[in-house]
């Protein structure tokens, strides 16, 4: 049977040629060279993207596993005297609830970059992450090893366009995210709420589709009534269109731009740049400062 193929690298292609380290003497190495690891020896990782797991889906899984065993052992590296989970919590979890004493284990040398990119990967491979966990582990991977989304999007096996796209659902308010981290809105709800740009007219459509349980389609059309309403328009005048040039900047880069005010003066915001585009940002606005801000 030919293999599925994967999102992104694959979980063999981020350790491929990476030696384990030296197997620990207390634990009995078995013929196919895992090693079967006492439960309280493993510890999840904090670099781990998932921070929520369905209890009725690891009762079923535990079900399995006292059955039939883990059959795909958990990834882990060692890490002070024990093993930090790289791959696996969830059976792990499971393995524990079923009440195994051990479990099968490959450990791996990896660094924290590795961990996080593999964890990231196999959740997503898996469609383990909630839309709201993928984009927080997108989030986290750029911002913990200075990646730019082009990297990012490298590592993940994605397009630019995708984590783009992934990192601007944070850019909804927070309980419109809290329905999307608990399933009440889907991903695809979520995305129709950004063209929204007044935040609570975001939390009232969000709260409608998680009550009412619309469809995308219909939130969407809902979207479109209160766009075309003049509603926005009349609590908040555009005294000028945004330029082409900024639109394009913020689709490349996930940055959202604002333009907001009246009577000669302007609000711009810049929101989601690094702290070293910002300060890239202050000394061309100080180099130019007499062109752009010539006195009377």
């Amino acid at each position: 049977m030919a293999r599925k193929k994967v999102l992104g690298r694959g979980l063999e292609a981020i350790f491929s040629g990476a030696e384990a380290p030296p197997k620990e003497p207390a634990h009995m190495e078995r013929e196919d060279g895992l090693l079967d690891i006492p439960i309280e020896d493993l510890f999840p990782s904090p670099l781990q993207p998932r921070k929520s797991f369905d209890n009725a889906s690891l009762k079923s899984l535990a079900a399995s596993i006292k059955e039939c065993g883990v059959i795909q052992p958990i990834l882990a590296r060692s890490s002070k005297g024990k093993y930090e989970i790289v791959a696996g919590e969830r059976r792990w979890k499971a393995a524990k609830m079923a009440g195994l004493k051990t479990v099968p284990v490959k450990v791996i040398n990896a660094d924290d970059l590795s961990v996080m990119e593999l964890s990231l990967v196999e959740n997503l491979q898996r469609e383990d992450l909630s839309p709201l966990e993928a984009a927080l582990g997108v989030k986290e991977l750029i911002n913990r090893f200075s990646l730019t989304q082009e990297q990012a999007a490298k590592k993940l096996g994605w397009s630019r366009v995708a984590v783009t796209n992934k990192l601007r659902l944070l850019n909804l308010p927070q309980e419109v995210l809290d329905y999307l981290g608990d399933g009440r809105i889907s991903e695809g709800h979520a995305r129709a709420l950004l063209a929204l740009k007044r935040e609570e007219e975001c939390i009232r459509l969000a709260r409608l589709a998680a009550e009412k349980g619309l469809s995308v389609r219909e939130l969407e059309d809902a979207v479109r009534r209160t766009l075309t309403s003049g509603t926005s328009r009349k609590k908040s005048v555009r005294v000028m269109e945004i330029p082409e040039s900024a639109k394009r900047i913020s689709e490349k880069f996930g940055i959202k731009v604002k333009l907001k005010g009246a009577r000669g003066k302007l609000q711009l915001t810049l929101d989601g740049l690094t702290p070293q585009v910002a300060m890239r940002l202050f000394d061309l606005l100080e180099a130019r400062q007499e062109e752009l801000f010539p006195e009377e």
